[in-house]
């Protein structure tokens, strides 16, 4: 019998390392499998399910993205629920969806309009907390600059 216990968010995050996410991967599913869900984990997990295929396996050291296997469309159900989803959930989720819907699980036809519905609810939401993004981590630095641009265009599209 196994006697480790799953690793604390903080301990699966510190795992992550440019080209290197299996580590953290790996912990983050045995979080998911093996705690009470949480949002933390879910939406990291989410993101790294969703960059195994959208970016070459030489810039994540994940595995090659397998699409039946994916636990993305697990997580999403769960982040969406009326309990876990806020502005966060819909940036992040509306983001990966509405970008690249076919690395979602599942083939791309029910994530493009839920990835357009989820940012356009993000966009009139308000502003982002950005502190949610403030490590270091793979995810925190790639949303931080999404959130960046994102913010970059909306100015330019208004004038201001």
């Amino acid at each position: 019998m196994d006697d480790t216990k799953p690793l604390l968010l903080r301990e699966a995050i510190e795992l992550e390392r440019p080209g290197a996410l299996s580590a953290s991967r790996e912990a983050l599913v045995e979080r998911w499998r093996s705690l009470p869900p949480d949002k933390g984990t879910a939406l990291r997990l989410a993101f790294i399910e969703w960059w195994s295929c959208s970016e070459p396996a030489f810039l994540t050291g994940l595995p090659d993205y397998d699409y039946d296997a994916s636990l993305f469309p697990e997580l999403a159900a769960f982040l969406t629920s009326a309990e876990e989803i806020d502005t966060t959930v819909r940036f992040v989720l509306g983001w990966m969806s509405k970008s690249f819907p076919w690395c979602c699980g599942c083939g791309p036809t029910p994530w493009e309009s839920v990835g357009e519905k989820l940012w356009s609810e993000f966009e009139t939401s308000g502003d982002l907390d950005l502190s949610e993004f403030s490590d270091d981590s793979e995810y925190g630095v790639y949303f931080t600059h999404i959130y960046a641009s994102s913010q970059q265009k909306r100015l330019a599209d208004t004038g201001d």
